[in-house]
C-alpha cells in the first residue's frame, strides 16, 4: 500500500526563493491567475445554487469552519489573528453548544467538509481529539478536515486524532526550506505504519512572512486596495461559527466585524436560507464592491470549495 503522506512546497525551492524575495509580485500573479481560472466556475454555481434555492432545494455548505478556541500560537506575518495581534477576549466553545450544532447537522445529512479551525490553532484546545471523534460519529458522511500549524501536534495526539480524520494539512511555518524536527517525526512515523497509509496528510513547507491576500483588509503586511470587484463564491459554500455561535461571513473576518446570525440563539438551517445571508448572496454575485466588508478582498479558495462545486453540479444538476 502507498502511502498518501506527502511533502510539498508549492513550486519547489523557485516557488520557495520566489515567495520569499518577490512574494508581493508573486501573490500578486498567482490570485490574479486564480481568479481567472476559477471565475466562470464560480459564477456557474452561483447560478445553480439560486435556481436550486428557488425551486425549494437548498444547497448545504460545502466548508463549515467551527473555531472551538479563539487563539492561535504562532506569529505567521500576514494573519490578524497571530500571536500579538489578535484583540478579542479568550473564548472557548460551549460543549452543549457544539453538539446543538452537530446535531441540527446531523437531522440534515451533512456531507461536506467538517472543519473545527478557522483562524486559530486547534491544538490549544485539548478537547479537539474528542470533539472530532464525536462529530466523526455523529455525521459519518461528512469528511473530517483538520488545519494546523504542526507546532503541538505530538505523535500521541496523532495516533488519538487520525481515526477520525479525512484530510489533514500541516502547514509547517518557517524562514527555512526544512521541517520542524516534530513534523520530521511525524512523516517517518506515517510512513512507517501502514495503518495510516491511506490519510490524506498534506504537509505543506509556508513561508512564514510570506504576503498572501489581503483579507477584506485584515492582513497586517499587505495593504488593503478597493480594486478587486471579483465574484466570490464563499458565501455560497462557507459557513464560519466563532466559539460563542456567532456566524461570520468567512475565514477572512478573524477579528468578527461581521455576523449573519448565532447558532446559540438560532439553527444552522434558519441562519443559512435565512434573510441575511439571502442579502449577502445576493450582494455578492454582483461582485465584491457591492458588500462593505468584502470591498477590495483578493481572497481565493485554495481547491477544496473547487472539487466541491464541481462534484456537486455533476451529482444534484439536471
Amino acid at each position: 500500500m502507498k502511502c498518501k503522506i506527502k511533502i510539498e512546497t508549492f513550486g519547489g525551492k523557485i516557488g520557495w526563493f520566489l515567495r520569499k524575495h518577490f512574494s508581493r509580485y508573486t501573490s500578486w500573479a498567482y490570485l490574479n491567475l486564480q481568479f481567472l481560472l476559477r471565475n466562470s466556475l464560480y459564477k456557474k454555481y452561483i447560478k445553480f445554487f439560486d435556481e436550486n434555492f428557488n425551486n425549494g432545494r437548498v444547497l448545504l455548505p460545502c466548508l463549515i469552519s467551527i473555531e472551538t478556541i479563539n487563539r492561535c500560537n504562532s506569529t505567521c506575518s500576514f494573519c490578524p489573528a497571530s500571536v500579538g495581534r489578535d484583540k478579542r477576549p479568550f473564548q472557548k466553545m460551549d460543549e452543549n453548544l457544539f453538539k446543538k450544532i452537530i446535531s441540527e447537522l446531523r437531522s440534515l445529512g451533512f456531507d461536506g467538509y467538517l472543519n473545527l479551525y478557522v483562524n486559530n490553532e486547534p491544538f490549544m484546545d485539548k478537547r479537539i481529539e474528542d470533539w472530532y471523534k464525536y462529530a466523526k460519529e455523529q455525521l459519518p458522511n461528512a469528511k473530517m478536515l483538520l488545519y494546523t500549524n504542526g507546532t503541538l501536534l505530538t505523535i500521541d495526539r496523532f495516533v488519538k486524532i487520525a481515526p477520525y480524520i479525512d484530510k489533514m494539512i500541516i502547514n509547517n511555518y518557517s524562514e527555512n526550506l526544512k521541517l520542524h524536527q516534530n513534523i520530521k517525526e511525524l512523516y517517518d512515523f506515517v510512513v512507517k505504519n501502514e495503518q495510516y497509509h491511506n490519510m490524506d496528510i498534506s504537509i505543506q513547507i509556508r513561508y512564514i512572512k510570506e504576503i498572501l491576500t489581503n483579507r477584506a483588509g485584515e492582513a497586517p503586511n499587505k495593504k488593503y486596495k478597493s480594486y478587486n470587484n471579483w465574484v466570490c463564491v464563499m458565501p455560497f459554500t462557507d459557513f464560519t461559527i466563532y466559539p460563542t455561535g456567532k456566524v461570520g461571513i468567512c475565514c477572512c473576518d478573524a477579528t468578527e466585524k461581521t455576523c449573519l446570525g448565532n447558532v446559540a440563539d438560532n439553527s444552522f438551517y434558519e441562519i443559512w436560507t435565512g434573510n441575511i445571508y439571502k442579502k449577502l448572496r445576493e450582494q455578492i454575485s454582483k461582485g465584491r464592491d457591492h458588500y462593505p466588508f468584502c470591498k477590495g478582498c483578493d481572497f481565493v479558495d485554495a481547491g477544496i470549495r473547487n472539487l466541491f462545486i464541481k462534484s456537486t453540479i455533476k451529482k444534484r444538476g439536471d
